[in-house]
């Protein structure tokens, strides 16, 4: 729950974009993680400019190719007024890079759970990127790049006799195959980790809504909010639709490609807490290729935070039981409201 909650009326009264920043900037919502030592960041964009201020206008230094991984020391608050997004990040050599364009990451090595149930469980990569192959027992072929909070189903634990190595098994639906993965880089969920938030509010007493002008996410329960977000809507040609929608179909994981040309496609595997929307695949879910909300930036999905998305697929209903890989209950779910305003 949030400090100060605030129902609609008064968050309606929050009118004009100072008053909304201050709002936002009181839920901590324009913080990352707290910066620490170990942070790190992974950069998103192909090229990442550093410079020698937190600004646009600082002078270029260097820049840094995608993948890359920089360490984070603290997160400044700069740029020029009108900018949507004004936190950058310092890094140890004291230069600064635009927060939009760094996941921030760390490196968390994991225990193997040795005894995976056939039906599966749901794994998170806890470090910058995890590299996968198709195939083991065999030359390997490579498999699709695994990032940092992304979410994969796994269901199986084989051992490579090559080497005796051991490997988790992951399901892809987009190629109905399997990848493979070695099970340090993967958190495997518990069911406590992912149990329902506000289990004892009812369905008619839950709802979203979510504003293209302000680019924000607003939960309400009982007509009082608990929670608000920063996104990032569908961009100019992949606009989100507006109107009253239903979190019918909800998916802890899924490899979601699309996109209308060469500049617009898009292939990006494991993307997490999928709330969908709409039959189109219109969905609210966590977002690993970009770091840069406030703006649009999708092909018509609400791109949230990793910590965000997650939250608001405990939050809605119904709700996926532990061990299964989706839901979908057309006509049911938690109410979502998208408008202009």
């Amino acid at each position: 729950m949030l400090k100060g909650l605030l129902s609609r009326r008064e968050f309606i009264k929050l009118s004009g974009a100072a008053l909304l920043s201050l709002f936002l900037s009181d839920l901590h919502l324009d913080k990352v993680q707290a910066a620490h030592p170990s942070l790190q960041g992974r950069v998103v964009y192909r090229s990442l400019i550093v410079r020698d201020a937190p600004s646009f206008s600082g002078v270029q230094i260097n820049s840094i190719l995608r993948d890359s991984t920089v360490d984070i020391i603290d997160q400044v608050f700069g740029g020029a007024d009108g900018d949507y997004n004004r936190i950058w990040y310092k890094l140890g050599n004291g230069s600064f890079v635009y927060s939009g364009g760094v996941q921030p990451v760390k490196t968390q090595l994991n225990q193997l759970i040795p005894d995976i149930p056939s039906t599966g469980v749901l794994g998170e990569i806890t470090i910058p990127y995890a590299d996968s192959v198709w195939a083991i027992n065999r030359s390997p072929y490579p498999g699709p790049r695994l990032y940092y909070g992304s979410t994969h189903w796994i269901d199986g634990l084989v051992t490579d006799e090559r080497d005796g190595s051991l490997w988790y098994k992951a399901y892809d639906n987009l190629y109905n195959s399997h990848y493979y993965t070695r099970p340090e880089w993967i958190h495997v969920f518990s069911q406590e980790e992912l149990s329902p938030l506000s289990p004892q509010v009812p369905e008619n007493e839950k709802h979203i809504e979510i504003s293209l002008d302000r680019q924000v996410l607003l939960a309400y329960e009982w007509g009082v909010l608990v929670y608000a977000a920063r996104v990032a809507t569908g961009q100019k040609n992949f606009e989100s639709p507006t109107g009253w929608f239903h979190t019918f179909h909800k998916r802890p994981t899924y490899h979601m490609t699309g996109g209308a040309d060469d500049f617009s496609v898009f292939d990006l595997p494991g993307v997490p807490w999928d709330s969908y929307i709409t039959d189109g695949g219109v969905a609210i879910h966590g977002t690993y290729w970009h770091n840069d909300f406030g703006h649009p930036h999708s092909h018509g999905c609400i791109n949230m935070s990793l910590q965000d998305a997650k939250w608001i697929y405990r939050w809605t209903l119904p709700n996926v039981l532990f061990g299964e890989r989706l839901i979908l209950q057309p006509g049911v779910g938690t109410r979502v409201l998208i408008a202009q305003s």
